[in-house]
């Protein structure tokens, strides 16, 4: 199966409907494979008309996609390093902004406020990456390391 990666555009569009998740919580991290990480964000402000919280399930693969669903999938039974990390700080907080950075195939996801707040850098352009940074942005882990040869 052939992958079609998201060009700058798609990019831009995906970020500008994201926008609309900014104030719900994180909730919980699963990783679906070594490449693909859902977010589960609840709605912080109260109940919807049916009196159930909002629920959005945020799925991120590493170099080829972002976008939410609805199709709750597989959940690895027993969560990676890389996903016990990202529960460690981000769960519990809420999404505070969604921005594209530059013209680039880079999504930035502030979680939190002033020093109490971590960044997810999700990178969509070769194999990709995710990275979380603390306030300052010092990357904490990422998912993917390489060594110059």
């Amino acid at each position: 199966m052939v992958k079609v990666r998201m060009n700058t555009a798609d990019v831009a569009a995906e970020v500008k409907c994201l926008r609309r998740l900014i104030g719900m919580r994180c909730s919980n991290v699963y990783d679906l494979s070594p490449k693909t990480y859902m977010f589960k964000l609840m709605n912080s402000s109260g109940v919807t008309e049916s009196g159930e919280s909002e629920k959005v399930l945020l799925l991120m693969e590493s170099g080829v996609r972002l976008h939410t669903t609805a199709y709750v999938r597989d959940k690895s039974t027993t969560p990676s390093g890389f996903t016990l990390k990202l529960r460690k700080h981000i769960r519990t907080r809420r999404l505070e902004d969604v921005r594209q950075l530059g013209y680039d195939r880079i999504i930035l996801f502030q979680f939190g406020l002033g020093s109490n707040a971590h960044y997810i850098i999700l990178e969509l352009y070769a194999q990709g990456n995710i990275l979380l940074t603390d306030s300052e942005f010092l990357v904490m882990t990422l998912l993917r390391s390489h060594r110059k040869g």
